[in-house]
């Protein structure tokens, strides 16, 4: 892999996604119960939808409705706007990287945006930091019902869109930030999905996203960051996004307890992600307050231990510390 390229992961289309299963009984843990195969037949809609469901107050969220609306949408955009659409990139390829594909992928920013009237959730737009305590802005039955979003249920939405095209298209991750990343295996694109409102369509090539966004070796050896996700990575993203409700919504009330309510969920997205950089971070400052419950102050396992436990480690492991840059201050 070069320094200058994110990870090739190429997406696997599935022949088919399950489009009118009935949902109402399924739950995270039946999603992670299968298989890689198994799970890319599933509607990413509607995986997104049972993981937000167990978020208190979204329970009675129902997938058929939502799968109706954008069942509507895809097959408009297929049989009357993209072939229309199309025109324009014969009359013209250069004009588009003389790539159909990429072609297609701006026409979904594009009918998203001007067609169905998606735009970025204005109130959050220049906001430093967000708080997400309301998870209908992160997950998509808020972005269905208000046409208002954020990465997390824009970025969603597309790849619903692209997954019924049977286009190679999956997320990716940009620090915590979602795109939509094109991978065959032979060319990779980005799309920046929350464009929408600022012309809809806006891809960044990986060299300029890793230098203007500050992307580390280790985020793109480790497929953290810039890598087109896996079915189960997409599960561990909707979870950590949960996570990242719970999280927020202890932090905005100040209560640790609140805080800590976001572990089971960082613990089990870690499962199905463990090398994403944002969802490790997030569950480390749960954990850590864990620790502050159920330890004493001195007594090893505190957080105030860390740097130990580190010391620890080296000493059973010693070639470990001969690569490890890890620095705890104690």
């Amino acid at each position: 892999m070069s320094r200058d390229r994110g990870k090739t992961s190429r997406v696997v289309v599935a022949e088919q996604i399950d489009l009118d299963s009935d949902y109402s009984n399924c739950t995270v843990s039946s999603l992670i119960s299968l298989s890689e195969n198994e799970l890319s037949a599933v509607d990413p809609l509607a995986i997104n939808l049972i993981v937000a469901r167990a978020i208190p107050g979204l329970e009675a969220i129902c997938v058929e409705p939502y799968q109706r609306l954008v069942n509507i949408w895809v097959h408009d955009f297929a049989t009357r706007f993209l072939p229309d659409c199309e025109r324009t990139f014969y009359s013209n390829p250069t004009a588009y990287k003389n790539d159909l594909d990429f072609f297609r992928l701006g026409a979904i920013s594009h009918y998203v945006e001007h067609e169905i009237g998606i735009e970025y959730l204005q109130s959050q737009r220049d906001s430093k930091p967000i708080l997400y305590t309301n998870p209908s802005d992160l997950f998509l039955n808020g972005l269905l019902d208000t046409r208002r979003g954020t990465c997390g249920n824009m970025a969603a939405l597309q790849l619903a869109f692209a997954w019924r095209m049977q286009w190679p298209v999956s997320l990716a991750c940009l620090h915590s930030h979602f795109l939509i990343r094109f991978d065959d295996g032979q060319k990779q694109f980005n799309i920046e999905a929350t464009q929408s409102g600022f012309g809809g369509f806006k891809s960044d090539p990986d060299e300029y996203l890793i230098r203007e966004r500050n992307i580390p070796d280790k985020a793109l050896a480790a497929g953290s960051d810039l890598k087109a996700l896996t079915r189960r990575e997409i599960l561990g993203v909707f979870v950590g996004l949960r996570g990242r409700h719970l999280q927020d919504v202890g932090i905005a009330t100040a209560t640790d307890e609140a805080i800590m309510k976001a572990e089971v969920d960082y613990l089990i997205a870690r499962s199905l992600f463990p090398n994403c950089r944002w969802i490790y971070k997030g569950q480390m400052v749960v954990s850590a307050l864990r620790g502050n419950e159920i330890f004493e102050i001195g007594e090893m396992g505190h957080p105030r231990t860390l740097s130990q436990c580190v010391r620890e480690s080296e000493s059973l492991i010693p070639e470990w510390s001969y690569h490890s840059e890890l620095v705890i201050e104690s």
